[in-house]
Formats: structure tokens, C-alpha cells, sequence
């Protein structure tokens, strides 16, 4: 008799949770492709399923980390479209985005994505409302904490760009807030020696590089190299930006 309560509650339980479970694999799947198809409105409706699937869902870890992804995504578009009214979308999305983060990092302290993409949603949130700003709120610290973290637990993620994180971070600090050039330059450089070859981020990483090395004088060839290949390739923000960089450097 209690084998056959046993399996009777294991049939409720079934049933109970079972359409739930299902419900929110499918938002959860629905997200990923609007997130995939990459404009304006399905990223923006991609943020919203996937902030509904985390209230439904307190343990879920990816629908956080991807939703920061989201965000993220969202508000780099906007800025390098330099879309109408793209400072309040970064400063919306980036603000959403380390919320979802920073509930990623809670849930999961050891998973490189939430720490990765809080790192990277501050970035945004301070294009939005200015750097200052963010410094003012705190963010300076917490910022490096979790990008230094992100670097630590996994600096090849989503091809080597932890290291190209922090050296951005290091690159725009204003100068009495710890701005470092010559760390940034570190880290660029070891992003260049990580990051796969055919990887999307090449032309942004080739562009932070080779504009700063010109900068600090060193590596002039290198440098020269690296942006002639940005400019070359087939992003439509970066290639202008590096075609700029070596007319003003002839």
C-alpha cells in the first residue's frame, strides 16, 4: 500500500510541476532565439521573457546571466548605432542588466557569466548616465571586482574577452580614479594572444589595441596591422572607426 502512495505522489508531483517546468524551457528557449535574431525589438522582448522567467523561476541562473546578456547587447547597439535617445537605453538596459547580474552572481558565485556580464552592464549603465556618475554610485570597485573574478574563473569566456574587459576598464578610468594604460595594454595584449581568429570581437579588440598603442608610442607596426585588419573586416562600426584611426595617424 505505501508503494502505491509512493507512486501516487510521484504522479502529482509529475503533474504539478511538470507544465511548469516545460513553460519555462519554452520561454526560456523563445528568449534565446529572440536574442539570436539580434535587433532592437527582439533583444527588447527577449530581456522581457527573460526577466519573467527568473520571477517565475528563483533558482534559474541562466535566464539571469542571459538576460544581463540581453541587456548588454541591447545597449551596445544602441551606442554603436548611436540609435535616438541611446543614453537612456544604456542607462535602462545596463541598470536592468547588473540587477540580473548581480541575482546570477548570488545564485551562482562561481559561474563566470553573471560576474562577467555585471562587469560589462556597468560599462553600459556609465555610457548612459556618464562615467562620473557611476563613479559617484560606487561602481568603480565593484566593477573590477567582478570583471577581475569573471577573469580569474575563466579569461578564454566567450572568446577571451574577460582580459579585453579589463583593459578597457583600465584604458577609460579617468586618471585620478586609477586609469592605467600601460595595465590596460596588458590586457589587450593577452586578448589578442587568446581570442580565437575568426572571432566577431576581433575588429572592436583590434581597435581598442592598436589606438591605444599608437597612443603610448609602442608597437607602431603592430598597431598599424591590427587596425588595417579592423578596417578590412566586415563590422560596420569598427572598420569606419579604424579607417578614422589611420588617417589621423598618416
Amino acid at each position: 500500500m505505501s508503494k502505491v502512495r509512493g507512486l501516487c505522489l510521484l504522479l502529482l508531483i509529475g503533474i504539478l510541476c511538470g507544465p511548469a517546468t516545460a513553460w519555462s524551457g519554452d520561454m526560456l528557449a523563445k528568449a534565446d532565439r529572440l536574442y539570436a535574431n539580434g535587433t532592437t525589438v527582439s533583444l527588447k522582448q527577449a530581456v522581457k521573457r527573460y526577466k519573467r522567467v527568473a520571477a517565475e523561476n528563483p533558482e534559474s541562473y541562466e535566464a539571469r546571466w542571459k538576460g544581463a546578456r540581453a541587456c548588454r547587447s541591447l545597449s551596445e547597439q544602441a551606442k554603436l548605432r548611436e540609435t535616438e535617445n541611446w543614453k537612456d537605453i544604456c542607462a535602462e538596459y545596463g541598470k536592468q542588466g547588473m540587477k540580473l547580474a548581480k541575482e546570477a552572481v548570488e545564485l551562482r558565485p562561481q559561474g563566470v557569466e553573471g560576474h562577467y556580464f555585471y562587469g560589462v552592464c556597468v560599462g553600459s549603465y556609465s555610457d548612459g548616465v556618464s562615467i562620473f556618475t557611476a563613479l559617484s554610485e560606487g561602481l568603480k570597485d565593484k566593477t573590477r571586482t567582478h570583471l577581475k573574478k569573471a577573469y580569474e574563473l575563466d579569461k578564454r569566456y566567450n572568446d577571451a574577452t574577460p582580459p579585453m574587459a579589463l583593459g578597457r576598464y583600465y584604458e577609460v578610468l579617468p586618471w585620478l580614479a586609477g586609469q592605467d594604460k600601460d595595465k590596460a595594454l596588458e590586457y589587450y595584449r593577452e586578448a589578442l594572444r587568446l581570442m580565437p581568429g575568426d572571432s566577431p570581437h576581433r575588429p572592436k579588440l583590434h581597435v581598442y589595441a592598436g589606438r591605444l598603442m599608437l597612443d603610448q608610442g609602442v608597437e607602431e607596426k603592430r598597431a598599424r596591422r591590427l587596425l588595417r585588419e579592423a578596417a578590412e573586416s566586415s563590422d560596420p562600426h569598427f572598420s569606419d572607426k579604424a579607417r578614422e584611426i589611420l588617417e589621423e595617424n598618416n
